[in-house]
């Protein structure tokens, strides 16, 4: 049996990251880096979730104007409202699922989404979504 070939690259660190340098490769070719990702551009909110911050369960949370009538703003919200929160996000989770489920046997349903185009009812689920933001507000 003979042995394994030498590898051909090696792994370096250099100012905490990783580089894996190609002993074999062509030193006339200049090598192109990989850049970092560029975020996302256009008018697409960014859903900011809440951070922990204490250890009593408690963070704070920066709002969106595309869900949040008062917003931008950031929230001090205490473990019991990060809980609220949580039953929340679970709540819609389960709402999406059983909206998907009904919507393959009921094609009618998928034009439920198309509901949110009218100004109105985005108008109401905003007003009722900044309801339930103000009442997650510790400072209140």
């Amino acid at each position: 049996m003979t042995d394994m070939p030498p590898t051909r690259f090696r792994v370096v660190e250099r100012g905490r990251r990783l580089e894996v340098i190609d002993t074999q490769a062509d030193k006339s070719v200049p090598v192109r880096r990989a850049e970092p990702p560029r975020p996302v551009s256009g008018n697409m909110p960014r859903l900011k979730l809440p951070e922990k911050m204490r250890f009593d369960g408690g963070g704070s949370w920066a709002t969106d104007r595309f869900y949040d009538a008062k917003g931008p703003r950031t929230l001090t919200l205490d473990a019991g409202a990060m809980q609220k929160l949580r039953y929340a996000g679970a709540g819609l989770v389960a709402l999406v699922i059983i909206w998907a489920l009904l919507a393959a046997n009921v094609p009618a349903l998928w034009g439920a989404p198309l509901l949110l185009i009218n100004p109105k009812v985005r108008q109401t689920m905003r007003s009722q979504m900044t309801r339930f933001i103000d009442g997650l507000d510790a400072k209140q």
